[in-house]
C-alpha cells in the first residue's frame, strides 16, 4: 500500500528537495540499467550463446523485474514533475503579485526605445542658478 507524504521546506530548498528524491531512486535506476543489459544476454542464450539454450522463464522474470524498477523510477519522476510544477505555479504567482524577480532565469534587459535614445538628460548642478 502506499501513502501519500507532505512535509515543508523553504521556497529556494524546493528543487534542492526535489532532486534529493530523485537521488532516492539510485539504486533502482542501476537494477533498470543492469536488467537492461542482462535480460538481452539471456534472451540470445546467455554467456556462452552459441552453446546456450535460452532459460525462458529467467527471461521472462528479468523482464518483469526491469519493468518493476522502471515503474518504480517512473512514479519518482512523475511525483517530481508535480513538485516541480507546483513550484513553477508558485513563482509564477508571486511574480504576479509582488512583481518577485524570476530567481531561476538569466535576467534580461529591455534595449531602450528610439524615443528614449533621443532624450539626453542634463545633469542637474545643486546650488547652482
Amino acid at each position: 500500500m502506499r501513502v501519500k507524504l507532505s512535509y515543508t521546506v523553504s521556497a529556494e530548498d524546493v528543487l534542492k528537495e526535489a532532486a534529493k528524491l530523485i537521488g532516492l531512486q539510485a539504486e533502482d535506476m542501476q537494477r533498470a540499467v543492469t536488467l537492461y543489459q542482462e535480460v538481452q544476454q539471456e534472451l540470445h542464450g546467455g554467456a556462452d550463446s552459441e552453446n546456450s539454450v535460452v532459460n525462458i522463464h529467467r527471461a521472462q522474470e528479468m523482464v518483469a523485474e526491469f519493468r518493476e524498477a522502471l515503474f518504480s523510477v517512473d512514479r519518482r519522476l512523475g511525483e517530481v514533475a508535480e513538485i516541480i510544477n507546483g513550484y513553477d505555479d508558485y513563482l509564477r504567482t508571486a511574480r504576479d503579485t509582488t512583481d518577485v524577480p524570476d530567481v531561476h532565469s538569466s535576467p534580461t534587459e529591455e534595449a531602450p526605445t528610439a524615443e528614449a535614445a533621443d532624450i539626453v538628460e542634463e545633469p542637474e548642478l545643486f546650488g547652482a542658478d
